[in-house]
């Protein structure tokens, strides 16, 4: 019975504070963090629909590496099973477990990259060229909205441990919003040999 008393006197206080001493007040507002997560999601897409398309081009290979292939496979299969709505992503558990599934991808999508790098068959196709340049610039645009994001989240969390919005924070329920971890990015680009360092390293 207290704590309903408390928070009806402190709804009471925040709506004389909102709508009276405050008239300019603006409320909390997370359009910016949505629209910074759905920049990160569409490049998630797009690495999804590469990674369809290395895995049918792998698939034709026959010295392909079945491991592998079926690690990007369990990847993608996991992630179909979690939902991606920005909406779905604001609660901490949902964002964790769909970070770990994409870094698992991108740790299955490395390893593939770099062993069919390694296959003759592959190694000068274009196609696989072509993917493997594609996924490279997907995984830097990956990095480039997530600290976007990361940016926005740390502007609205802020804002909901600030006087007023604080209250407002209370009344709600609003919680602050998870970010990405620094190792949430994998890069999916084979690494590249430096002829010159191991021409060097070579000389007696």
């Amino acid at each position: 019975m207290r704590k309903i008393i408390a928070w009806t006197v402190m709804s009471l206080v925040a709506v004389a504070l909102l709508g009276g001493c405050l008239p300019r007040y603006v409320p909390v507002d997370d359009t910016e963090v949505s629209a910074a997560l759905k920049d990160v999601l569409l490049q998630y897409e797009k690495r999804a629909e590469l990674a369809k398309d290395l895995i049918m081009l792998v698939q034709t290979a026959p010295n392909r590496n079945d491991t592998l292939v079926a690690a990007v496979t369990a990847a993608q299969a996991d992630l179909d099973c979690i939902r991606i709505a920005p909406g779905a992503l604001a609660e901490q558990v949902a964002f964790e477990r769909f970070e770990i599934a994409q870094r698992q991808l991108g740790d299955a999508l490395s390893r593939l990259l770099v062993e069919s790098d390694n296959d003759r068959s592959f190694h000068k196709d274009p196609r696989f060229r072509s993917l493997s340049r594609q996924l490279g610039g997907v995984d830097r645009q990956v990095a480039v909205t997530q600290k976007a994001y990361n940016e926005a989240a740390d502007r609205y969390n802020a804002s909901l441990n600030a006087f007023p919005h604080e209250v407002e924070a209370r009344i709600l329920a609003l919680h602050e919003r998870p970010e990405f971890s620094a190792a949430a990015v994998t890069a999916t680009r084979p690494p590249r040999t430096d002829f010159g360092t191991l021409r060097g390293s070579m000389r007696v």
